[in-house]
């Protein structure tokens, strides 16, 4: 039942002019002017390493590879985002990260170079490059992952709640720049000969600042991990769109952890470390696919035939190799010396093997990981899309689902020109009537207004999110007349 004006507190909503334009045409210039930042700041990475200097130098493998991906992948990807969609916030960490990323390999790249080992500068401003240099990696990696596992895929936090994790990660971060920054004794740079920090606080404080390091890697890994569970949490609850779009996301993700975890175990490590960096260099791609949903169910294909093939390389590289030994062995025995027709004859083996296991192996991956085989999958989300803005109830159901979901809000409810509730959402009616805030969409369209609960910790609305609902409520009553006035003019 429809709550009277008297219970209500009526808010204000102003009519949409120029301003948002305005503002979404700045956000893309500024977009695309930081991803040309990043590209220069690549550039001139690229300079200093030309100087061929002992202390910088860079060699053409995974490590140099990934840091230039991580650099403009982020801002290339995350600016032709903002350029179609210019508040997706996901697309602005991305940026934050590649440009912040690459203002740190710079700045560590200047001041090795023109840094002396005694710490005398030999260009303006090499040793403050050295210190802020070590200021922005943490942030721009273990913060910036943070928030992207915590908005990827819907541009929003689960709930409110789940912003402590940001503030952890965040504070992991202030933790790690003020322990650097402030660490008494000489700088830790291996460029530099008990150089001492120019900042640095007393020395009987130095055991805080030693301990500063794990405190900070220990908040931003739990963050990360929360994070991380916040992604299974969406993919439980999503429907097959979220879903897909968190599996691109989590493949690169994967490959990224498995190749830093072989480069933490492994005896030489530093292969899997620069496939680790390339990996990641990848994600935004993956992001971007998964955003902008083109052969979104591409990834059930790429996954299941993953699976296949690389068990079916391991296994085969595991029967070549024991074959290899256990026929060389017996060589020796019968005709006392090795011979390469052992090496033949496993290979006919291996040869013969190939089809019947891999025939059985997909039998057993398909049975239990079973890809999306709509060749039309994106089309038909457009569809569902379209049907969501179009049916009257649908509409109607989604707008209030995605006010509470936006704002916070304990519950929402959208009613026509009648006074009758259409749909609601959330918990709905509040307990307290006279807490409901109402938004009014003119006396032309099919609903007349959309009334929210209390926000979820008291706070009060922002009035520019508010803004944005009536702005969502009148296109989508225009979008149901449009539709209306269509199929009343059609030809029958």
């Amino acid at each position: 039942m429809a709550t009277s004006s008297e219970e209500v507190l009526a808010v204000p909503v102003t009519e949409p002019g120029s301003t948002a334009p305005s503002a979404d045409r700045w956000l893309r210039r500024l977009a695309v002017l930081l991803a040309v930042v990043a590209v220069l700041e690549s550039f001139a990475i690229l300079l200093l390493g030309a100087r061929d200097h002992p202390n910088f130098q860079l060699d053409l493998h995974f490590v140099t590879i990934g840091f230039f991906g991580t650099i403009l992948s982020f801002a290339l990807v995350g600016a032709l985002i903002v350029v179609r969609r210019p508040r997706t916030r996901v697309a602005w960490v991305m940026i934050a990260m590649g440009t912040g990323f690459g203002i740190g390999v710079l700045l560590g790249a200047y001041s090795s170079v023109f840094i002396t080992p005694s710490g005398e500068s030999e260009a303006p401003f090499a040793l403050p490059a050295l210190l802020l240099s070590t200021l922005v990696f943490v942030p721009a990696l273990g913060l910036g992952t943070t928030i992207l596992l915590l908005l990827y895929p819907t541009d929003a936090y689960i709930s409110s709640r789940w912003r402590i994790v940001a503030a952890l990660a965040l504070l992991g971060s202030a933790i790690w720049d003020l322990g650097v920054m402030f660490r008494p004794g000489p700088i830790d740079s291996p460029a530099l000969d008990n150089v001492p920090n120019p900042l640095g606080a007393p020395s009987e404080l130095l055991p805080l600042f030693d301990a500063a390091p794990a405190v900070s890697n220990l908040l931003i890994l739990v963050a990360i991990a929360l994070a991380a569970g916040s992604l299974f949490i969406r993919y439980r609850r999503g429907d097959s769109v979220v879903r897909a779009q968190i599996r691109w996301f989590a493949l690169i993700a994967a490959a990224v952890v498995i190749s830093l975890l072989l480069a933490t175990v492994m005896p030489s490590g530093d292969l899997f470390f620069g496939i680790g960096v390339t990996a990641l260099a990848c994600l935004p791609i993956a992001i971007g696919v998964a955003i902008s949903r083109y052969r979104l169910y591409d990834i059930d294909l790429i996954i299941n035939r993953t699976l296949v093939y690389g068990s079916l390389t391991a296994i085969l590289a595991g029967v070549f190799t024991a074959g290899v030994g256990l026929a060389q062995r017996l060589f020796v025995a019968f005709t006392g010396q090795s011979s390469d027709a052992a090496i033949v004859l496993v290979t006919l083996v291996v040869a013969t093997l190939y089809a019947p296991l891999r025939k059985r192996l997909e039998a057993i991956v398909d049975k239990r990981f079973k890809y999306e085989t709509r060749r039309f999958g994106s089309y038909t989300d457009k569809v569902e899309a379209v049907l969501k803005v179009i049916d009257p109830v649908r509409a109607a159901e989604n707008l209030a689902r995605e006010a509470v979901a936006e704002l916070d809000a304990t519950g929402a409810a959208v009613l026509d020109r009648s006074g009758a509730i259409v749909s609601i959402a959330g918990i709905w009616p509040p307990a307290d009537p006279a807490a409901i805030t109402e938004i009014r969409l003119g006396s032309e369209g099919l609903y007349s207004l959309i009334t929210l609960g209390p926000r979820k910790g008291g706070r009060p609305y922002p009035p520019a999110g508010l803004e944005e609902l009536a702005e969502a409520g009148r296109l989508t009553a225009e979008a149901i007349r449009t539709a209306s006035q269509l199929t009343a003019t059609a030809p029958r």
